[in-house]
């Protein structure tokens, strides 16, 4: 079976593969099939839902590191429009990684934990992060997931006068224009490093409540019903 990794040494194989709820049924290891047994308590089920907020901030940062490449490597200004595939694909991957990148801020029926701005942004040192990350909490809320205002868009009616009118066509002319633009690199990379930040902060304190909760399985696997897993063990 050829499986294409992301990165990680380790892949898991969930039944259906367009539902991350089905069940895992192989654990791969560096392409090897390894025994494997899920963990069913409140504790490790608590730990596991931080790690979604971990690949979500990932997969923003990728969202913003993509949309920075594309802008840098086009030759031309990118315009929003339905006809210009580059400027929709750039669109897509800023506004995606803005929704993303709130949605570790709120909590929900699904996820229960959230990230705590108090938390990542407790001094006068994170400042600018705290400034940005308001900035980018006001734009999913009023613009990105409702029909607020923004700088990015605006619609005006103008007046105005054809040079070369067709024939039998007024020259004088109204119309409605309504205008997308993009947010410039300066603050798309504002943007970037503010997710760096707290995928940093979020990762490190992370890591230390699995280093203990792991530790407590190693030591008890009876008690969370993993022995036959260790068993196997080379």
């Amino acid at each position: 079976m050829d499986v294409k990794k992301d990165g990680d040494r380790f892949i898991f194989i969930h039944e259906d593969q367009f539902d991350s709820n089905s069940p895992v049924i192989k654990c791969l290891i560096d392409n090897k099939e390894a025994p494997f047994e899920v963990i069913n308590n409140p504790e490790a089920n608590q730990h596991a839902r931080w790690q979604l907020i971990t690949k979500e901030l990932e997969l923003a940062e990728s969202q913003l590191l993509i949309a920075l490449e594309r802008c840098s490597k086009s030759k031309t200004p990118i315009v929003f429009d339905r006809r210009n595939v580059e400027g929709v694909i750039i669109k897509a991957l800023i506004d995606s990684a803005i929704i993303g990148y709130i949605k570790c801020f709120n909590k929900t029926s699904g996820r229960r934990v959230k990230l705590e701005v108090r938390n990542l942004f407790p001094s006068k040192n994170e400042s600018k992060y705290l400034e940005l990350h308001t900035s980018l909490k006001k734009l999913r809320d009023s613009y990105i997931a409702h029909a607020g205002i923004s700088n990015n868009e605006a619609s005006h009616m103008i007046a105005t006068v054809d040079p070369v009118p067709k024939a039998g066509v007024s020259s004088e002319v109204v119309l409605a224009h309504a205008c997308f633009t993009l947010p410039n690199l300066d603050v798309v990379q504002s943007m970037l490093e503010l997710v760096r930040y707290v995928l940093a902060q979020h990762t490190k304190g992370l890591q230390e409540k699995l280093n203990t909760f792991c530790q407590k399985v190693i030591d008890n696997p009876s008690g969370f019903k993993v022995e036959s897993v260790f068993s196997k063990r080379n």
